[in-house]
């Protein structure tokens, strides 16, 4: 059975003092992975972790659940979150510098309603795409990112992204979400030549992951050490980690490793304390992250993936891991299944994480078809057999929070807004769920 992690009398941390921000030089927009530059006036714009309240004793008191979001006004909520990509469709336009050819005859679902193909046409359409996640039960938005602003056009967004998902539409991201009351959970994906698993948890130099480092140190100088933006930080999600401290939340997709052997649990567990800590030496910031966890004996890429029974006790005492994350994961089952067979993969790669004890969030789409944008792939799911076996998942294994994959990936065939398609079956479907997952809270 799955531990109880809720905060009892005998699991409530005493501390002294808090981990306070640290004067430490952060990377300038054009820093190398690496490399950092001096930025003395970094810790004034570095924004402070959401504390524990002071005790009568003058220590902090710290109840944080594990996995749960910490920002104030949503303590202790489980995160109910979906997969975005921000930014105008790519219908030809050029909204954010970069030419990125139009993909509109590779979609397999349509949105009902073209405000959410034109996100970058004005506030009214990123309030009304951002309103329709409100109201379908959501409290976080997972924002896929591709790499760094300063990266030229060929390495970056602009060649893979469904949407025209650039460092600017995050920003109308981060400046709309204040308006919804949503969260903003970074969601990064491989980009160009980068891949996390490629350098993780150490390049050939034996530099941690300076990809990653780099990549994040971005993001943290774009919202959370802004001059011109303080609100953004807010909009960051917090979450506690294993000990009830807050954290800022990053979500890395395809989680292993070509720099490991197969059989390198604890080296691989280490290497999200080590990436964390070098964020926090380099930025002053304590970041934590959630895992889309590559499953052994699959198609999965990587030398090295992770397993519940085998790497899940090193990452459950790793401090940096806030919780799992997956993205379809049923997608790399080796050889032809049936829908059949591959619901019961997923509840039983659900099950056996969830057992852990690390936070899991239920991961669900209403299906999977990409047969134009890649010929011969697999086809999946869309059927009402197929939404009430995930929905159960849901309700066994939801715990701690749900992920819907994704919001608007229409070139996958996986979308939550109504679709010409199939109407408001999947966005209704979501609602029933994201309840599901407050009835447990």
């Amino acid at each position: 059975m799955k531990q109880d992690r809720k905060a009892t009398l005998l699991e409530i941390f005493l501390l002294a003092t808090v981990t306070a921000s640290c004067n430490f030089p952060r990377p300038g927009a054009n820093a190398t992975p690496g490399t950092a530059s001096a930025s003395p006036a970094a810790a004034t714009q570095t924004p402070a972790l959401i504390t524990p309240s002071p005790s009568p004793t003058g220590t902090r008191v710290v109840v944080g659940e594990w996995g749960r979001l910490a920002n104030p006004g949503f303590e202790n909520q489980p995160m109910k979150t979906a997969l975005f990509f921000a930014g105008q469709a790519r219908d030809g336009s050029t909204r954010y510098d970069c030419i990125a050819g139009p993909n509109l005859g590779l979609f397999t679902v349509h949105p009902a309603d073209s405000q959410n193909l034109q996100w970058s046409n004005s506030a009214a359409n990123r309030d009304f795409a951002l309103a329709q996640m409100t109201a379908a039960g959501l409290n976080t938005v997972s924002m896929s990112s591709w790499g760094e602003d300063f990266l030229p056009c060929n390495d970056g967004w602009a060649p893979s992204a469904p949407m025209q998902t650039a460092p600017g539409a995050h920003n109308e991201l981060f400046t709309a979400a204040a308006g919804a009351d949503l969260l903003i959970l970074p969601f990064i994906e491989g980009h160009g030549g980068w891949t996390l698993r490629s350098e993780f948890p150490a390049d050939a130099g034996g530099r941690t992951a300076p990809g990653a480092v780099s990549l994040i140190l971005n993001l943290i100088e774009r919202y959370l050490q802004n001059p011109d933006h303080p609100e953004w930080a807010r909009r960051w999600v917090q979450v506690y980690d294993r000990d009830g401290l807050p954290r800022y939340g990053l979500t890395f997709i395809h989680a292993s490793s070509d720099r490991l052997g197969p059989s390198d649990n604890e080296a691989f567990a280490a290497g999200f304390d080590a990436l964390s800590d070098e964020i926090f030496r380099r930025s002053g910031i304590r970041v934590g992250f959630f895992l889309d966890m590559l499953p052994p004996y699959s198609n999965a890429p990587g030398v090295f993936k992770p397993s519940p029974e085998w790497t899940g006790p090193a990452l459950e005492r790793s401090p940096a891991v806030l919780g799992i994350q997956a993205f379809i994961p049923e997608i790399w089952i080796s050889g032809p299944a049936s829908d059949a067979q591959r619901i019961a993969w997923k509840r039983d790669y659900s099950r056996r994480w969830s057992e852990i004890g690390i936070p899991f969030l239920m991961d669900v789409s209403p299906g999977y078809d990409a047969h134009i944008v890649f010929p011969g792939s697999v086809y999946y799911g869309f059927t009402a057999e197929w939404r009430e076996a995930l929905a159960e998942m849901v309700a066994d294994f939801g715990e701690d929070g749900l992920v819907y994959n994704s919001w608007n990936g229409y070139t996958e065939g996986m979308a939550a807004v109504p679709t010409v398609e199939h109407g408001d079956v999947f966005y209704r479907w979501l609602q029933e769920m994201a309840a599901r997952v407050n009835s447990r809270a």
